[in-house]
């Protein structure tokens, strides 16, 4: 798309999504980046946000530092290029002492912006870069020396709110010659071109999508030209290619390498193919080549329904959104017909050229972009398995409380717990189902929470017979002298079933009460996945005071409410910091 196409399906989306919450993202720069407004908007909007981008005055980066509001996300562009013009050429020349008064001064400006930005919810921030003056410089030059300095300040003082963009990747990924554009430079101050600036929305957008919920958590890839090379129900076992003592076997070696990759990272790998459950079984079994592993697939659908249901059926026993999977399959016929019967699954192709195949797979690696990943995420695997197991034992009881009873179900909740600050902020992040608003916070916002007297934090570890979940709860209070509001109440969706939900709310209501808080209040933000919970606080005693389509109030008045609910078979312990 050319630039005038952006800004007219930017402003159409805009239009779609103007219901929708606005994602406020402030641009901060010394140079002039007008042109990228419509195309970060875009990037975003496209993929269902409803980001509103705006740029500061030029060249006021510590000033307009002050300004942000918490809620903005702000993107950097802080080019050395433009300290004072010709910077690059006037470094060059300097001697020790110029070249270390400049250092001290930017350095200097860095930490005052790091000051005023340590509450932002999320702050972009490019690392310096000297590759548009130095590309085909074999020496090493003052400007680069300069650069290297302050992006090695940078790896030590950056805040945990910040974020430190490679801005190199896009420029190499677009190509130096069609990143910058010296005229506009030394007319206007406009450094970068509109291809770069494609480049670069497209480079960052994965990390604001996540902080919004936005990430992929499943792939789900077909079997027969597409996990390996030929058709095992009619080459055989031995006759398939999937390793490198095959022909073509290479490519699908580093496709299992891959998805390996992406189970340790606590993404779900699944398999969705037509074919015989006991042919790509003994695949597994019996090929000692194969690098996939039995034990690093999730979940099969192995039979002859079409594709289409089988994702459907493997997204509820998942218990996860439809829109969370990408799925992998050499037949256009079957990508097809996802796009057709479920647009918000997010198709991959097997290109003709086999050659191409890593590649494309490694590119959209950012689809499952998390800013950290936390030890519930590397063993999600194992706990995803140990739910399969308590789903197992269940059909053994034909009462579902005996059956609740025999887990011996242990809930550990503790206020502010620093070692899980981050897990927390990814729970935000990531939960849909079991999340009564659906605020998203970044660390930034978390850290404020933990450090303010009117914020009280509650993070819920689970465990049972089977093993544990680990941090899969969340509650954040604010109080307001004698009352108080519950701002966040979520879960993962591995731990429900099991009537852990209401001992939490319930134990959360108590503590809260120690306070000499009287009234607390509560919200349910109706969004299009979270409508399990849309009578949960009705069904546990508190009292709905206001409701219209997408919002329902409610009040527990510690007066004259009771906190009743006695779950006998569940065990609280708490850690209060």
């Amino acid at each position: 798309m050319n630039f005038s196409e952006i800004i007219k399906e930017n402003n159409h989306l805009g239009n779609k999504l103007s219901l929708k919450e606005i994602i406020n993202i402030r641009i901060l720069a010394n140079i002039s980046l007008n042109q990228l407004v419509p195309v970060i908007e875009y990037s975003l909007r496209v993929k269902g946000l409803n980001a509103k981008a705006s740029i500061g005055d030029y060249d006021n980066i510590l000033q307009e530092s002050s300004l942000t509001t918490p809620n903005q996300i702000v993107i950097i562009f802080w080019e050395l290029s433009n300290l004072i013009d010709s910077f690059y050429y006037e470094i060059e020349n300097a001697d020790e002492e110029y070249f270390q008064l400049y250092l001290n001064k930017v350095k200097g400006e860095l930490n005052l912006v790091f000051e005023k930005l340590s509450n932002s919810k999320l702050v972009l921030f490019n690392k310096f870069s000297h590759f548009a003056y130095t590309s085909n410089t074999i020496k090493v030059g003052n400007f680069e020396k300069f650069v290297n300095d302050l992006n090695h300040f940078l790896s030590l003082k950056l805040p945990k709110n910040f974020v430190l963009i490679d801005i190199d990747k896009s420029l190499t990924n677009n190509s130096l010659e069609s990143s910058i554009d010296w005229r506009g430079f030394y007319t206007s101050k406009s450094l970068y071109t509109v291809s770069f600036f494609k480049t670069y929305s497209k480079f960052i957008s994965p990390i604001i999508l996540s902080i919004f919920g936005r990430a992929k958590k499943a792939i789900i890839l077909d079997c027969d030209n597409t996990l390996w090379k030929g058709v095992v129900g009619e080459d055989g076992t031995e006759g398939i290619g999937l390793s490198d003592k095959d022909k073509n076997g290479i490519y699908f070696k580093e496709i299992h390498l891959l998805a390996k990759y992406f189970a340790k990272q606590g993404i779900i790998v699944g398999l969705c193919s037509k074919n015989n459950s006991k042919d790509v079984d003994e695949v597994f079994l019996s090929r000692k080549d194969f690098k996939l592993l039995d034990s690093d697939v999730l979940i099969k659908k192995v039979n002859w329904n079409d594709k289409a249901t089988n994702l459907k059926e493997m997204a509820k026993e998942l218990n996860i959104g439809i829109d969370s999977f990408v799925f992998i399959d050499d037949s256009e016929f079957e990508i097809n017909l996802i796009n057709d019967k479920l647009p918000e699954v997010f198709s991959i192709t097997v290109p003709r050229n086999l050659f191409e195949y890593p590649k494309l797979i490694n590119d959209n690696k950012d689809l499952f972009y998390s800013i950290n990943v936390s030890e519930e995420d590397k063993s999600r695997l194992k706990m995803y398995k140990q739910n399969q197991e308590r789903e197992s034992d269940m059909s053994s009881f034909l009462d579902i409380e005996d059956y609740l009873g025999s887990l011996d179900i242990k809930l550990k909740i503790e206020s502010k717990p620093l070692e899980s600050i981050e897990r927390l902020v990814q729970l935000t992040q990531k939960t849909n189902q079991f999340n009564l608003t659906t605020k998203r916070y970044t660390i930034g916002e978390m850290e404020y929470f933990y450090n303010s007297n009117n914020w009280y934090v509650y993070s819920l570890e689970v465990s049972d017979k089977f093993g544990s979940s680990g941090v899969s709860g969340l509650c954040l209070v604010e109080r307001n002298n004698d009352s108080a509001r519950i701002d966040t109440l979520l879960m993962s969706c591995r731990i429900l079933g099991r009537n852990i939900e209401r001992v939490f709310l319930d134990e959360i209501l108590r503590d809260i009460k120690q306070f000499g808080i009287n009234k607390i209040h509560s919200n349910f933000i109706k969004t299009p996945k979270n409508s399990q919970v849309e009578f949960f606080y009705e069904s546990n005693g508190l009292l709905l005071v206001n409701s219209d389509e997408n919002l329902k109030s409610y009040l527990f008045d510690v007066n004259v409410q009771e906190i009743n609910n006695n779950v006998k078979y569940i065990s609280v312990s708490w850690n209060k910091n």
